[in-house]
């Protein structure tokens, strides 16, 4: 605005020759910037692509031992580990009830988990334990039942983002570990097939091959994968997840409008003013326009060097 206003106050408008003259240098230099944004742009999208690639290459093998961990839930949730009734009471009489829930039940949503919580301890708080492990195989945190179970391509964010603030996979290590003696009447690991115990030490193998390779089947294998779900996995499976559909950063934005900006004021417009014989006011914008563009460059140039080396 303030160039607008001094070339209408202080510019000759008889001398029309001299300003055909700056409409011309500012459409070439308006050219000039163009094609460097499009390859700052460019570079700055193929750069992004490199990146995308690498995170959807760790997603990919975060989403496949997240899919081993839901197998071993599956396993360990159709298995006889725990206390005869156990299982009939929470699928039976609590049919609707979820570990979400009833963790959240401050919130008053859910009678159910209000009821399950007055009634809980009936089996050494091993209750809860089955509820955590039945979660992990929910695609949809707001269900309580496990219908038709199997591995999705992706895992949804909310489901990530459930299964991490309630730190998914510490039962397995609170109870299968330092406090296994405890519970070991009501959590007994020797009921479990041998077929499915070693059907768990594959897919602990295929999860970490150097952290599992040598150990064999006992309630310290499970433990560990606990602690292994519940610290690595699942929070950077949902970092990542969260990470891969981030907004076109702020800098190609910015980019772009400065680039539109050039198009229609530094390139269009004195063309347009050059063939029409338009007003010379339109001329005062286009050299106002592009000169404060390169200004807002120049500006911009030194910090966002700086930021980049810092990165």
């Amino acid at each position: 605005m303030l160039s607008i206003i001094g070339l209408i106050l202080y510019f000759p408008l008889e001398n029309v020759a001299q300003l055909s003259s700056a409409l011309q240098i500012i459409a070439i230099i308006s050219i000039v910037l163009v094609v460097v944004i499009i390859g700052f742009i460019l570079s700055k999208t193929a750069q992004l692509q490199f990146t995308g690639d690498s995170t959807n290459a760790e997603i990919e093998k975060l989403t496949q031992q997240m899919h081993y961990f839901r197998d071993i839930a599956d396993i360990l949730v159709r298995s006889k580990v725990w206390a005869p009734g156990l299982k009939e009471y929470i699928d039976d009489e609590f049919t609707n009830l979820n570990y979400f829930l009833v963790k959240e039940f401050y919130k008053g949503r859910s009678k159910l988990a209000l009821e399950y919580i007055e009634e809980k301890d009936r089996y050494g708080e091993t209750e809860i334990l089955y509820l955590e492990t039945k979660a992990l195989l929910l695609n949809d945190p707001s269900k309580g039942r496990v219908d038709n179970y199997m591995n999705p391509k992706e895992y949804d964010r909310r489901m990530l983002k459930k299964w991490r603030d309630h730190k998914v996979g510490t039962g397995w290590s609170h109870y299968f570990g330092f406090k296994y003696n405890q519970f070991k009447e009501e959590l007994d690991v020797s009921r479990i097939y041998e077929r499915h115990q070693e059907k768990i030490m594959k897919y602990a193998v295929q999860i970490d091959p150097l952290r599992y390779q040598n150990v064999g089947f006992s309630e310290e294998l499970i433990s560990k994968l606990g602690i292994q779900l519940s610290d690595e996995v699942i929070p950077q499976l949902l970092g990542l997840t969260v990470q891969s559909v981030k907004r076109v950063p702020k800098i190609i934005t910015l980019a772009f409008t400065l680039f539109v900006f050039l198009v229609i004021f530094g390139v269009f417009q004195p063309i347009a003013i050059i063939l029409f014989n338009l007003d010379v006011i339109f001329s005062f914008i286009s050299i106002s326009v592009v000169l404060s563009v390169l200004m807002f460059m120049m500006l911009s140039m030194y910090p966002y060097i700086t930021n980049q080396i810092n990165k």
